[in-house]
């Protein structure tokens, strides 16, 4: 019975893991503003967590802090980014960049 939970265990955090991914994916890639593709980017970043707490060894529980710290830098500058962009144009709309 137990091997049967864990093994239903197991394929849950995998589906959590890939849906996860996938609305990072649609978020960071069809949406144009600056707020949603900031939110699929931390989606993507933070994915494969559940999987690295699933496996629960101290070297994957170290590599999640590592991870989340990342994803606080990742979001700290890309607000930052975000707030003087936001001031100079009036929108978030990244459509509206100039082409480089």
């Amino acid at each position: 019975m137990a091997k049967r939970f864990v093994a239903n265990f197991v394929g849950v955090t995998f589906l959590l893991t890939a849906t996860l991914f996938a609305a990072g994916a649609y978020l960071l890639l069809a949406r144009s503003h600056g707020l949603w593709m900031l939110l699929g980017a931390e989606l993507l970043l933070n994915a494969p967590v559940p999987l690295f707490l699933q496996a629960g060894s101290p070297e994957a529980i170290a590599l999640v802090f590592v991870t989340l710290f990342f994803a606080l830098l990742e979001a700290a500058a890309a607000l930052f980014l975000f707030y003087h962009y936001h001031r100079a144009s009036g929108s978030l709309d990244l459509a509206s960049l100039p082409p480089l």
